[in-house]
Order: C-alpha cells, then sequence, then structure tokens
C-alpha cells in the first residue's frame, strides 16, 4: 500500500512563513547533539552552527533573503533522549539599515531631482524648489513602508523555508526518527 504523499515545503507561499516548525525527537542527550552537530559543521555540513547557552542549545545563522535569519534550537529532555524545538527570528542589523538608507536618501533626492529637471527644462527654472518637494516626497516616501515590509515577507518566508531544510539536514545528523511533520 502506498504511502500517503508528504506535503511540500512551499504548499502556500503566502502561510508559509507562519507555519510551525516541525520538533525533533533525538535518542542523545543535549551535549551529544551539540558534539555531532559540531562535527558536522566543521566538515561543512551545516554552516553557520553556533554553540549557544543559557536555554538555546546551539543556533544557526546567515540563511534567509534579503534579510539574514537566526534558526535557534531549545532542547527538552525525553526519557532518554531530547526533543529539539526550533524558531526562527530575523536578525536585526540589516532591516535597520535598509530604513536608515529609505530615509537617508529621500533628501538628497530631491535636490538631484530638482537640480536634473532645471538642467535639461529651462521652462522649469521659475517653478519654486517647493513644488519639486511637493510632488517628489510624497512619490518617495510612501511606498518606503510597504517595500520594507515585502522585503520583511520575503525574509520570513525564504527563513521558514530553508529552516525546513537546515532541520531535515538536523534531523539525519542526530538520528531523530520523529517524522518531520509540523506540530
Amino acid at each position: 500500500m502506498p504511502e500517503p504523499a508528504q506535503p511540500s515545503h512551499s504548499t502556500s507561499a503566502s502561510s508559509a512563513h507562519t507555519g510551525a516548525l516541525p520538533e525533533l525527537s533525538s535518542p542523545l542527550s543535549g551535549v551529544e547533539i551539540v558534539a555531532k552537530l559540531d562535527a558536522s559543521a566543521r566538515r561543512g555540513k551545516l554552516p553557520g552552527f553556533h554553540k549557544a547557552d543559557a536555554d538555546i542549545l546551539f543556533k544557526l545563522t546567515d540563511f534567509g533573503t534579503p534579510f539574514e535569519s537566526i534558526l535557534e534550537a531549545r532542547a527538552t529532555p525525553s526519557g532518554a533522549g531530547t526533543v529539539l524545538r526550533f524558531k526562527p527570528k530575523l536578525k536585526p542589523t540589516m532591516p535597520w539599515i535598509f530604513i536608515a538608507t529609505l530615509v537617508v536618501s529621500v533628501w538628497p533626492g530631491v535636490w538631484l531631482t530638482d537640480s536634473m529637471i532645471r538642467t535639461y527644462f529651462a521652462s522649469y527654472s521659475d517653478v519654486s524648489f517647493w513644488i519639486t518637494c511637493a510632488w517628489y516626497l510624497p512619490l518617495t516616501i510612501l511606498p518606503a513602508p510597504f517595500a520594507f515590509m515585502q522585503a520583511v515577507k520575503k525574509s520570513r518566508r525564504t527563513a521558514h523555508e530553508e529552516s525546513l531544510t537546515l532541520i531535515e539536514t538536523i534531523r539525519g545528523v542526530v538520528g531523530s526518527t520523529t517524522p518531520t511533520s509540523t506540530t
């Protein structure tokens, strides 16, 4: 009898970043899991692996686009083994740089645009600089939040998709017998 088809990682592009990530159940302890993953990372099989501290067992960094993400793994002892739960987070630096770039580039753009129009259209020389501001600023400021939100949305979606791939890799390394279904 054929097995039921597994859902693909891209079943719904709009809701992909909101779905839960799978949990893994491993027969290994937390220390053994970190040792195996660290060895795998040193062989180049798990890039971005970092041992963590406190309540986070390990992190995987530098995946997702356009803004990079971090995948945190928390471990809970369960019988003779460990259950791993995962949570992706956006790295905050690049979104702030994106916002700062948008904000800082608007005002010089007004001056540049006004200067170019005056250079190429002699009839515009009688128009006040503030008229240029009146049409240029709304054209550049109003779309900025939408551009930022689209970038964040895409980053979350790609982070979720890549998290599923990373978790599958981890599953193979730590000997998890738990199927990677979202719970």
